[in-house]
């Protein structure tokens, strides 16, 4: 595996192509990274509690899973512990079985990479449909996801444009949007006829057993809500104790991931379809994989367990940068893949990655909750040493190492023998271009410092304190706290109509009064004929009335129960709406956010199935943050039904060398009308 892992990182240095597609990709990554934790006041603060949050779980992980669990089968979830990645596959497999499924559609989840699922899957005959846009394209291309987050990292959009061609039929064209759509075609048919939903999960709620998924494109909600049948795979180290800890980790995922405040979609499931509901999966099913997590949980690289799989390091790393996932042949690449993958599933096959590192530690600086990789890829390098046999040259070389490093006077002695022998071998603008053997693997792809002639040590005595040089951050902590101060005194619902609109979304403000008229005048300019909306009493439902009396066909929601013929003929018959209309909760300033819940004749569809989603938000229900929707009846809310969306703005994709699309599978317009 180390020769191996040597002789890919070489194949990927050398090919132009892929490090267009990393360099292009990291820069863009890190740049949505500053910006959007640039809007986060305490940025310290949040990372520190989020560390004690994790801390905290992964230290008392029985207790917490095993709260968790009465929690889940309280809410009517069918829950199941799998010890390991086969157990885990026998049971989706006998799920799929026992409901005799032919096709099962898939949002995106490392930990099905992790178990192989589809290869579980397809030997038995069973479909599986990735429908995360970068996993479809990689799963029709035969390879394996190449990064934690972005699982099309490694291509151009010329290498998606023949895959579509030769895959879907689709006329050769390098355009993103023409590319997004042939594959929101081809997935729309597989969305409304699928007989399993399987999906991830981002956190689990231990005091309430609520599943949170975290998604952009709509094919998440699509997975989780159009199926008879979803099934979740859990690592069992993705617990929260609280929907507190929840809401202060939902501000630092998206920042961290994709650079956004929040994230199209945040799904809450707390249960499958209750009498009454409209829609959603008739069985819910968790099942909660251990695979080794446990004993790590007790063992030196337990930190690595805080990990919230938002890919920061991969994008920070300047080895990744250079190499891409593909090389390290493990489902977890990156700096936080060099610690999980030699804890899960076995040094001897993975230790040697730890050494993919150059132990700068800007992994540790962008980490959300603050994980110490420099110290935990040291103690892997350890252990590697410790237990696998090293060839005799590097044996030999680290002893010769550690007797020069010890010694003060042999540490100087040997700089200054540096320095003389480097001036004996052939440079390039104060740099080394080739060192002799076994030195050279270095100076292959990189040159070689200079061995100086007068110590660090002594330079910075000599140094008068006015000439060391000073770092210059992008903008100064007074600006952003200005900005964050401006934002925190703005009118919550002048806030929100504000990041509503950043994120592509329409605001319109109105009086009660003018609801109807200000609904119907947009609805005939979008020539919408065929409505989904919601069934409840009171609510919007006296203006769903008003509209049909003026001639708008609204589409009875309600999905039959079980597989039957009856259930896929209602869902091709909503998936031809034209817009959607609910009612909403809440809304939360601070990210233009509508809480839409979903159960008792409120259709979950109608913010999903349709290109145009229009919602009524009251000014009233606006709060300012998450934390404050929490803390005055979210919790209750959230209780009363079994399924909750967060909705901010419209579906999205970057997945192509990431540029922007909106509108993908869910909702690609979003207006609001906020109602004084």
């Amino acid at each position: 595996m180390r020769k191996r892992f040597r002789q890919r990182a070489r194949e990927a240095i050398a090919d132009s192509r892929l490090q267009g597609a990393l360099d292009y990709h990291a820069g863009r990554r890190m740049a949505a990274w500053d910006e959007a934790f640039d809007s986060l006041p305490d940025v310290d603060r949040h990372r520190q509690q989020a560390h004690e949050i994790r801390q905290q779980t992964i230290e008392n992980l029985s207790h917490y899973l095993e709260h968790f669990i009465q929690n889940l089968e309280a809410n009517g979830f069918h829950v199941h512990t799998a010890k390991d990645a086969e157990e885990a596959c026998r049971l989706v497999v006998d799920i799929a079985q026992k409901g005799a499924a032919k096709l099962v559609t898939k949002s995106k989840s490392m930990t099905t990479e992790e178990i192989r699922l589809n290869h579980a899957l397809e030997q038995i005959g069973i479909r599986v449909v990735e429908t995360d846009l970068g996993e479809f394209i990689v799963q029709l291309r035969g390879e394996p996801p190449g990064h934690l987050v972005t699982p099309a990292i490694h291509l151009r959009r010329e290498d998606v444009a023949e895959t579509f061609e030769r895959e879907l039929g689709m006329p050769y064209s390098t355009d993103v949007e023409h590319m997004n759509a042939a594959a929101k075609e081809a997935l729309r048919e597989v969305f409304l006829s699928a007989d399993i939903g399987v999906s991830g999960v981002n956190f689990g709620v231990v005091e309430n057993g609520v599943l949170c998924l975290v998604t952009n494109e709509g094919n998440g909600r699509m997975v989780t809500t159009l199926p008879p049948v979803h099934i979740a795979i859990m690592g069992i180290e993705r617990l929260l104790p609280t929907m507190d800890d929840l809401a202060l980790l939902l501000k630092l995922l998206p920042r961290s991931s994709t650079g956004q405040k929040i994230t199209s979609y945040v799904t809450l499931i707390g249960g499958p379809r209750r009498d009454g509901d409209p829609d959603g999966p008739d069985e819910r099913h968790v099942i909660l994989l251990d695979n080794g997590r446990l004993a790590m949980a007790s063992s030196a690289l337990a930190e690595s367990l805080f990990c919230i799989r938002c890919g920061a390091c991969l994008n920070a790393c300047p080895v990744f940068r250079e190499i891409g996932g593909h090389a390290f042949e493990s489902v977890y690449p990156g700096p936080i893949g060099s610690v999980v993958s030699p804890g899960l599933f076995g040094l001897d096959a993975y230790g040697h990655l730890s050494r993919a590192s150059t132990l700068c530690g800007v992994c540790q600086e962008v980490c959300p909750v603050g994980i110490d990789l420099p110290t935990l890829l040291l103690r892997v390098r350890d252990f590697y040493v410790q237990e696998i046999r090293q060839p005799l040259s590097m044996h030999w070389a680290m002893l010769f190492y550690a007797w020069l490093m010890i010694s003060p006077r042999r540490y100087r002695w040997g700089q200054r023998l540096g320095a003389w022998l480097s001036r004996l071998l052939p440079r390039r603008m104060g740099w080394l271009r080739w060192l002799p053997p076994p030195l050279s693997a270095w100076t292959i792809s990189r040159d070689f410092p200079l061995f100086t002639t007068q110590p660090f040590l002594t330079r910075h005595v000599e140094s008068p304190s006015g000439d060391r040089p000073r770092a210059t951050p992008r903008r100064t902590s007074q600006e952003i706290d200005s900005n964050l101060r401006s934002a925190e005194s703005e009118d919550l619902v002048e806030r929100f109509g504000r990041e509503l609109e950043d994120i592509g979304g329409v605001f319109i403000r109105c009086k009660a009064a003018e609801v109807r008229q200000r609904i119907a005048s947009r609805l005939n300019e979008l020539g919408v004929d065929k409505l989904i909306t919601w069934d409840e009493r009171g609510s919007i439902r006296p203006l769903v009335q008003i509209l049909q009396e003026e001639g708008f066909e609204v589409i009875d929601p309600t999905l039959p129960r079980g597989t039957g013929p009856d259930r896929y003929e209602r869902l091709a018959e909503l998936g031809a709406a034209d817009a959607g209309l609910t009612g909403t909760v809440a809304g939360i300033a601070e990210t233009g956010t509508l809480v839409v819940p979903g159960g008792g004749k409120r259709s979950q569809l109608a913010s999903l199935l349709v290109p145009v989603y229009f919602a009524i938000l009251r000014t009233e229900d606006i709060y300012r943050t998450m934390d404050e929707w929490l803390k005055t009846g979210g919790k209750e809310q959230l209780a009363e039904t079994a399924c909750m969306n967060l909705i901010s703005g419209p579906s999205r994709t970057a997945d192509i060398e990431m540029t922007l699309t909106i509108g993908v599978h869910g909702p690609g317009e979003v207006v609001v009308f906020c109602v004084d």
